[in-house]
């Protein structure tokens, strides 16, 4: 019986629970970081409203030039002339 026994203390299982809580978040939060914010300047005078994929709305004006932009987005607002996409 020892025999058995001793095999099966070594068998070792890993499942999705065995996988600590931990783990994940690091993965998931090392994702998120190399993820660089994305920035759009507006060189316009007039306000200018862009929706997002999302239905986000952002708003650019003579007061507000610079939005950071959700990275779905972005695709989006390279598509109006009035946006320089700013790296930081």
């Amino acid at each position: 019986m020892n025999c058995c026994g001793q095999k099966r203390q070594s068998l070792q299982f890993t499942s999705a629970n065995d996988i600590s809580v931990n783990e994940t978040e690091s993965k998931n939060n090392q994702t998120i970081r190399e993820q660089k914010p994305v920035y759009f300047k507006y060189t316009s005078n007039n306000e200018l409203q862009v929706k997002g994929l999302f239905d986000m709305i952002y708003t650019f004006s003579e007061h507000r030039r610079q939005l950071l932009v959700h990275p779905d987005d972005v695709s989006v607002m390279r598509g109006y002339s009035d946006l320089i996409e700013v790296r930081v």
